[in-house]
């Protein structure tokens, strides 16, 4: 039988962790937890600003010098997929393409840094229903970065493997 107040208890716990990450702004809208979270990582460790809409085409991070394209992932223990959908076609100018990849409960596992040009060449059509354009991670190793070497320190220590 389940327990019906600890099961309230869980849902208000999640609806105020949800205020709390809206009120600071980190939430902006109630779509795509982990994208956002990505985001909001990345505006944060590269001192940037992130677009004004959650639907716009290209670029998710504009920082002083450059236009990003932030892909997130979470990933299920069991999930072995290393790769991202992404719009190399997009005619908004997009510099750098930042994948964030999160474990299953949140930790920062994995964080790559490509520049736009290596996306275009290494994106290839996949898929077997629906072909869409994805970038494999192990096409792009080279782009991967050490964990400790990235900037902020402080922010990325919220999110390391314990």
């Amino acid at each position: 039988m389940s327990d019906y107040k600890e099961i309230a208890q869980a849902i208000n716990n999640y609806i105020n962790c949800l205020k709390v990450l809206t009120e600071n702004k980190i939430l902006l809208n109630k779509k795509d937890f982990t994208g956002q979270l990505g985001e909001w990582l990345v505006e944060t460790v590269f001192e940037g600003e992130r677009a004004p809409s959650g639907i716009q085409a290209g670029w998710d991070v504009k920082t002083k010098d450059k236009f990003i394209q932030v892909k997130s992932h979470a990933k299920a223990i069991n999930n072995k997929a290393r790769f991202s959908a992404v719009d190399k076609d997009t005619l908004v100018k997009v510099d750098e393409l930042i994948i964030v990849v999160f474990t299953h409960d949140y930790k920062l596992k994995e964080f790559y840094q490509v520049p736009w040009e290596i996306v275009v060449e290494k994106t290839k059509l996949r898929g077997q229903k629906t072909k869409r354009n994805e970038i494999n991670w192990n096409d792009i190793l080279e782009y991967r970065k050490e964990l400790n070497a990235l900037p902020n320190q402080e922010i990325i220590n919220m999110f390391k493997i314990n």
